[in-house]
């Protein structure tokens, strides 16, 4: 009984996020923008937080779609490497949708930052289950059996979500200050 209470209240929390998402569906190539109004120092705290968003948006693709940025945005990854490990989650139709939803979101993160600074290639990502089982093995002191599957359900999934941007949502609350230029400031609060 408390675990479904636990499960309805997160859902319904995601639901109500969803209300403020903004959206960024459109698909856009490849555009050559000038970076020369953004100070360095800038650039360099645009650009680190595109490691994280690149691992989001390959995690929420991957998982609900089945396919990564490869198919769905390919000027995005800059001839990037392709992540291992990951592949589309056992989830029921409304939490794919969901988490497709997230990703359109840090697809749009992407598109958003590559716009403001030049970027670099997609790293190399490990979005594997055993990737993430040591995780949240370190997270509990120990290991967990059967080890976490964030593939395996729609709520290891929901777990992992949570997990993955907070880690950015950190970034970018300490690099927010720090940035000069307007156009720099905008790209922080998307």
């Amino acid at each position: 009984m408390a675990l479904t209470i636990t499960c309805t209240a997160a859902i319904t929390t995601l639901l109500i996020s969803l209300i403020f998402l903004p959206k960024f569906y459109s698909s856009e190539d490849s555009i050559d923008y000038d970076y020369s109004s953004i100070p360095k120092s800038d650039v360099d705290l645009l650009e680190f937080p595109l490691n994280l968003e690149f691992l989001e948006a390959e995690f929420f693709l991957q998982s609900s779609l089945g396919y990564g940025l490869d198919e769905f945005a390919p000027n995005l990854t800059k001839g990037g490497p392709s992540p291992i490990g990951a592949k589309r989650a056992n989830l029921d139709p409304f939490t794919r949708d969901i988490i497709k939803q997230f990703a359109f979101q840090e697809v749009g993160h992407l598109r958003a930052i590559q716009k403001t600074v030049k970027g670099f290639p997609r790293p190399l990502l490990d979005l594997s289950v055993a990737s993430f089982a040591k995780v949240v093995d370190r997270a509990f002191g120990r290991p967990l059996a059967p080890p976490f599957d964030p593939y395996a359900s729609g709520l290891n999934l929901l777990l992992a979500s949570y997990l993955v941007p907070y880690v950015g949502l950190t970034g970018y609350v300490g690099a927010n200050p720090k940035l000069q230029a307007p156009a720099s400031k905008r790209v922080t609060k998307i």
